[in-house]
């Protein structure tokens, strides 16, 4: 009898599994295909790793009076690639192992209240742990589109992509396309791309799109792609666009099916499972985490889960609290933000940031949010890695911080930071090297 049994290897169930054994628990894991899931092997680190090639290339044809030749041959970055992610994937098996954790690499659904089956063998655990992650949302119909995977598998650089879907994935892969030379279609359905996100947000990603050459089609719907003399054909918005790809973008769902929620009743909220705050299901010693238990479907929140879990499942009672998670696109500039977005705020323009002068990248502003006492609410950074500084507010803001808490904080010079921590003095005093108009 194990203390937990686990179905899914993605961030929310290796992570749990790993925090589990810490804790002295006896564990299994349960995962059919790769170690690390869908993030990991086709995701956040193979597209991030992408869009940090192009930005490279793309930085030094930027700058001025620098002119540069590039050739890329995107079969030997791929295997650079696929060695960069076994690596990493290999280092999760092998802590799993060093720790304990029983893996079978085998297809399972569960059996009973204590039952997980795999491979024809029934395995008994007093806890289970869902974490089975999400896959691509598909339309039927379509033509010969490609997903995540395919497109992180390229073996050339296309010569035109049309992206359906506006969203965080599709603004990221385009950029980074667009970049590499590829002409690039987004046709979105909403009125904006990166629907959710503030507009006063979007603006600095649409203007590089816009100075990349891409071509944005909001208020669109994709009515038909088909294949002709070894193109796509769409049709979208009464055009007819030609392109030798088009990667499908329109949001994930929830791996639900063929994992056996139905032998025990497991209630659903949606697509999704549904969960109370300490991810626990409806029924008792039976968790989901990760994007199969709800929004935000990101990594992180995958592995803020499991840390929860974990604690639970050892005794102790610990409940989730979405308010501090971080939310990234990476696209040109990355946007980052954090937190409550309303309330008092300061604004620091990133083109007042001498790195930012120094770097040629000046689009992009940094935002604070505080009470009327100044603790800080929240923030958001359209600045070159902003995603290395958004953890800052978020910590600022668990910790019960202030603006003059950050304001006063020494930052170093000369970097994209200092523009966060004028942000913050420009709240309860005047930032040093910009006078707001008011």
């Amino acid at each position: 009898m194990y203390d937990a049994a686990v179905i899914g290897g993605g961030p929310a169930g290796y992570a749990s599994a790993i925090r589990l054994s810490q804790k002295g628990k006896k564990v299994i894991l349960f995962e059919k295909e790769k170690i690390g899931g869908e993030c990991l092997n086709y995701g956040c680190i193979p597209s991030k790793a992408l869009i940090e090639m192009a930005n490279s290339i793309y930085y030094l044809k930027e700058q001025p009076g620098v002119s540069v030749e590039t050739s890329l041959d995107l079969r030997i970055w791929n295997k650079w690639k696929w060695e960069m992610i076994n690596k990493l994937t290999g280092g999760v098996s092998t802590l799993l192992k060093m720790w304990g954790v029983d893996v079978v690499k085998k297809s399972a659904s569960i059996s009973g209240m204590r039952e997980v089956t795999a491979g024809g063998e029934t395995y008994e655990a007093q806890n289970l742990i869902i974490a089975t992650g999400s896959s691509p949302i598909t339309i039927q119909g379509f033509e010969g589109v490609i997903y995540n995977r395919e497109i992180l598998d390229l073996d050339h650089i296309p010569e035109s992509i049309l992206i359906i879907g506006g969203g965080y994935i599709g603004i990221e892969l385009g950029t980074a396309f667009a970049k590499l030379g590829s002409r690039i279609t987004i046709v979105e359905m909403m009125d904006n791309i990166l629907p959710g996100v503030d507009p006063q947000l979007t603006r600095y990603a649409r203007k590089t799109l816009a100075n990349l050459g891409v071509d944005i089609m909001t208020g669109t719907k994709v009515e038909k792609v088909s294949t002709q003399g070894g193109k796509k054909i769409v049709q979208a918005g009464g055009r007819t666009i030609e392109a030798e790809y088009v990667f499908m973008s329109v949001g994930r769902r929830p791996n639900t099916e063929n994992i056996g929620l139905e032998n025990v009743g497991i209630e659903m909220d949606g697509p999704f499972i549904r969960t109370d705050s300490r991810k626990m299901t409806n029924l008792k010693g039976i968790y989901a985490i990760g994007d199969v238990s709800g929004q935000p479907m990101l990594a992180h929140k995958a592995y803020y889960d499991a840390e929860v879990v974990a604690e639970n499942i050892s005794g102790n009672s610990v409940d989730v609290d979405y308010s501090n998670i971080p939310f990234v696109i990476y696209s040109d500039p990355e946007i980052s933000y954090a937190g409550d977005l309303s309330g008092r705020k300061s604004t620091f323009p990133l083109g007042a940031n001498g790195r930012a002068l120094g770097m040629n990248s000046v689009n992009g502003s940094y935002t604070v949010y505080y009470d009327d006492d100044g603790f800080i609410r929240g923030g958001s950074i359209a600045a070159p890695h902003s995603s290395e500084l958004i953890g800052e507010i978020v910590a600022a803001k668990v910790a019960g911080l202030s603006v003059v808490d950050l304001g006063a904080a020494v930052h170093p010079h000369p970097t994209i930071s200092e523009g966060l921590m004028e942000a913050f003095q420009g709240a309860y005093s005047k930032p040093l090297h910009f006078k707001p108009l008011r």
